[in-house]
């Protein structure tokens, strides 16, 4: 992790993480960088849906997104969250971790 976070940062992470559809997305992100349309599809929820939860994620600065000619792609910010290691699949903010449970699908 780049960027020690401060309590403030963190509660607005922890926040933002607050909705199951939020979470569902974080742990598909955990998995590789998504395009709102491949996230749309995987989770099967709707456009509007997707992008506004994106936002609120931007919003906390979890996430990222970096265009690639017409396409946005969407990816955990690597300066507040790092990946944990050994086959777990969540992230460590620094003030705390998240690891989900790797037996259950995203779109569950």
């Amino acid at each position: 992790m780049n960027k020690n976070l401060d309590s403030n940062d963190c509660a607005k992470i922890l926040k933002a993480l607050g909705d199951e559809s939020r979470l569902k997305i974080v742990r598909l992100l955990l998995q590789g960088e998504q395009s709102v349309m491949q996230i749309v599809k995987t989770l099967q929820m709707g456009q509007p849906k997707v992008s506004h939860h994106l936002s609120i994620l931007r919003s906390s600065g979890l996430v990222e997104t970096r265009r690639d000619k017409n396409k946005i792609f969407n990816f955990i910010n690597p300066e507040n969250g790092s990946f944990l290691k050994e086959k777990a699949i969540g992230i460590d903010l620094g003030c705390c971790s998240i690891q989900f449970d790797d037996t259950q699908n995203p779109s569950s």
